[in-house]
């Protein structure tokens, strides 16, 4: 979202209210964007006009429900205000599959390798 609301800066509040007119928007890996003031403005405005389209959501995120109500700065604490109003947490926890998959690669390596 953030690399398409700058490519076309004339454009931005037609792509946000685009972004409002789906049913359903999924944001994943959210907090992972640039920490950058453009790119929190940015977020703000998605996550705002979302909250006031009063339309549903669903955030995938590597923060923390800790991090979620202990924002860095103001800004954070704007988006995290509203997210935790429209989105109910569930903390999904098990195996990161990367990484079993990663490992398994790598012990087949060493089998290819030693054999």
């Amino acid at each position: 979202i953030l690399n398409d609301l700058a490519a076309s800066f004339e454009g931005r509040n037609e792509y946000i209210s685009r972004l409002c007119r789906y049913p359903l928007l999924i944001l994943d890996d959210f907090g992972m964007e640039r920490g950058t003031d453009y790119g929190l403005e940015q977020v703000f405005n998605v996550i705002d006009s979302r909250y006031r389209s009063g339309k549903p959501l669903i955030v995938t995120t590597n923060l923390t429900l800790d991090d979620l109500h202990n924002p860095e700065d103001t800004a954070h604490s704007r988006i995290y205000d509203r997210l935790l109003s429209m989105c109910v947490p569930v903390r999904f926890t098990g195996d990161n599959f990367r990484q079993e998959t990663a490992k398994r690669k790598m012990e087949s390596m060493k089998k290819l390798i030693t054999d």
